[in-house]
Parts: structure tokens; sequence; C-alpha cells
């Protein structure tokens, strides 16, 4: 078991750093090869297909690979992903639809979300592999749709100059691979004959508050960076959004890593199992304190120089160098909020989750226009460490509370 532990982290960390990297890299491709324009509309793709992705995920996967008592089926969990998915992309076409958006622009939009979409349709399937400890072949999955998805927009845009069609070959790539590998594989894994149970109705009602955690959760660090654009101007939150770029990789990097450790803590946690549980916990917060120390020490040796590689052709950047120090607080804060995120899922303490995120929330919309007003773009940092602490404060607070009831007669 622990030698596939260890496979499990290095395929699934790996292959999807890989799948985010190449999505990543989307804008800066399309840019070159076809010009600013083509991006622009790819852009505005990218923030409707976020809101029908997150709408459409349900925030389900951490609570059906802990579901080990079986209360829902694994095809309630299929049916119910069939059900979010369309209407997530009937709702961002609406919206498309709704506004004036020319011809051009809600084909990149259809096409774009249908492409993200089969990410939110494959992870359910990639649940029942990860329950099965699996996560290797999950990471191998997401390490090829990213290399096809980068050579995809190379090759489709150097062809044809059409975003349009690069979009379309791009949406038909990705769902083929998940429907040709990651189907057959996971089908193996599933007990998609099983019946009974509760139904899809009420496993949606269930992961409602898991919907609203989700949204809640992605708006607190966006509050510090709406309020720096209103107040400073979309220059400075150019300059923090890039400066902040590379400390993202490492939040990125740290949360897929502990996605294979999801299942180990589901499984303390039904089987009361208080010391392994606990031993977990410290073990975890031990790993976030090297994190930020050695994340600390990264960026006060080699921060500068980074930056500058970076962004050659705008060394005013590096005036924002200063910036990388706080933010590294902010990101470790947000993988910690993050993780405690999925441990109450595991708890089934919705709502501490929500309470949580409120807070958190709340933090950050009272502390925003104050610190950007007093320190300019760092205030957007201490904003989003205010806002993201508190949020991790009170989700452990729920989380401790928990574990007494849960391990009180160990």
């Amino acid at each position: 078991m622990e030698k596939q532990l260890r496979r499990n982290v290095l395929f699934n960390t790996a292959g999807s750093l890989i799948f985010y990297f190449c999505q990543a890299a989307m804008n800066l491709l399309v840019t070159a090869l076809a010009g600013v324009e083509a991006n622009g509309l790819l852009a505005t793709a990218m923030t409707i297909a976020n809101v029908a992705l997150s709408a459409a995920s349900f925030g389900m996967r951490t609570f059906q690979v802990s579901d080990l008592s079986g209360k829902y089926t694994d095809r309630t969990y299929l049916f119910s992903r069939y059900l979010t998915v369309a209407a997530a992309w009937v709702g961002c076409m609406g919206f498309a639809f709704a506004n004036a958006y020319s011809a051009q622009q809600r084909w990149v939009i259809f096409l774009y979300t249908g492409y993200r979409l089969v990410e939110s349709f494959s992870d359910v399937w990639h649940g029942y592999l990860q329950k099965a400890e699996r996560m290797d072949i999950v990471g191998v999955s997401f390490g090829v749709r990213g290399l096809v998805t980068a050579a995809t927009v190379v090759a489709g845009l150097l062809l044809t100059r059409d975003l349009v069609i690069t979009l379309a070959v791009l949406l038909a790539l990705n769902a083929a691979y998940v429907l040709a590998v990651d189907l057959p594989l996971a089908r193996k894994r599933a007990d998609l004959a099983a019946k009974g149970g509760a139904g899809v109705g009420a496993l949606l009602l269930e992961c409602l508050p898991l919907a609203v955690y989700a949204s809640l959760n992605t708006a607190i660090p966006s509050v510090p960076r709406y309020y720096c654009e209103r107040l400073l101007g979309r220059v400075e939150l150019n300059y923090f959004a890039n400066v902040f770029l590379p400390v993202l990789v490492l939040q990125v990097a740290v949360v897929y890593l502990f996605v294979p450790f999801i299942t180990t803590f589901a499984r303390l946690w039904q089987g009361r199992q208080k010391a392994g549980y606990f031993k977990g916990l410290r073990i975890l917060f031990a790993g976030l304190f090297l994190l930020w120390a050695a994340g600390a020490a990264g960026v006060a040796l080699l921060g500068r120089w980074g930056l500058s590689v970076l962004y050659p052709t705008t060394p005013e950047i590096l005036n924002y160098a200063g910036l990388l120090q706080p933010l590294v607080a902010a990101t470790v804060l947000t993988v910690a909020a993050t993780v405690l995120c999925n441990l109450l899922t595991i708890a089934r303490a919705m709502k501490g989750l929500i309470v949580g995120c409120l807070a958190g929330l709340g933090a950050a919309l009272l502390a925003s226009p104050a610190l950007i007003g007093a320190y300019a773009a760092w205030g957007t940092a201490y904003a989003t460490i205010l806002g993201v602490g508190v949020q991790a404060l009170c989700l452990l607070a729920c989380l401790l509370l928990r574990c007494k009831k849960q391990f009180a007669a160990v």
C-alpha cells in the first residue's frame, strides 16, 4: 500500500502540474500565434467557463471518495454528474446568448466551456479510481491531456489561424481520451450495477452546501484583487498578478500532492482511528510550516532573479519583488484552508465549511479597502492573508469540535 501511495503521489502531482502549466500557457500561445484579439475572445470564455466548471463539479469529489459506507451508489454519482454538467453547459450558453456577444465569441464560449466540462465529467470517473487507490492513472490522464492541449493549440493555430476550429479539435481530442482510456479503466473499479441507497435528488441536496462553499472559497482571494483593480487600477493589479504567478505554482503543487491522502484520512475518520488521524494532522501542519520556511527562503534568495527571468521586458516589476514574502504566507494559508475544507467534507461538517468561508469572506471585504488604501499593492497581499487566515482558523476550530464528537468514545 505504501508503494502504491508513493506512486499515486508522484504520478498525480506530476500529471496535474503538467495539465495546469499547459492550460496556463494557452493565453500566451494564443496571443503569440493568433493575436491579442483572439486571446481576448479566449479570456472571456475562460472567465465564463470557470464558473461553469465550478457549478458542474458541485464540490462533490471529496464527498464521493469519502463515501466509504456506500450511502450513495456509483450509479447515483454518475447520473448526478450528467445532470450538473448538462445544466452548467446550458446555463453558460444561456448567459452567452443573453449578452450581446458576436457569433464567433459564442462559438468560442461554447467550445472552450465544453473542453473544461470534459474535466468535470471525467472527475466522477476519477473518483472511482481514487477510491480504488489508483491516482496514478488519474495523474497520467491529466499529463497526457495537458500535453494534448498544448500541442493542439500550437498545431491548430499554425495550420488554420482559426481559434474556433482549434477549440473544436481540442474538445474532441480531450473527450476522446476520456471516453477511450479513462472510462474503461475506471469502469473496472466501479460498481455501476449496484442499486438502492439514496437517489440523485438527495445527493444533490446534501452536496448543495459544498457547491455554495466552492463559490465562497473562490470569492475570498478574489475580493482583494477586485478592490486592487477598483482603487489602484489595472496596471497595479497586473503587477500583483504577475508577481503572484510563480508563487501560485507552489500552491497548486502542494494541493495536488495532498489529494491522494484524502482516501487515507477518510478511512481513519470512518474507522474512528483517533491516534492515526491526529498523527496525520500533525504531519500535515508540520509540512505546512516547512512549506512556508522553504518558500520564504527561496524567494529571499532567488525572488528578484526569478522575476527578471520571467519578465525580461518589464524590469519595473522588480520594484514589486517585496510582495513575494507576503504572497508565500498567503499561499501557505490558502493550502491550509483547502486541506481543512477537504477534511471537513470527509467529516460531513457542512455548516462548518460555510461558517469558515463566510468568516473569511467577511474579513476580506472589511479589510481590503483600508489595507489597499494604506499599503497599495502590498495591502492586496495583506488583505488576502487576513481573509484566508481567518477562514483557516475558523475551519480548524470547526474541525477540532467535530473531532471531539467523533472520537469521544475512543
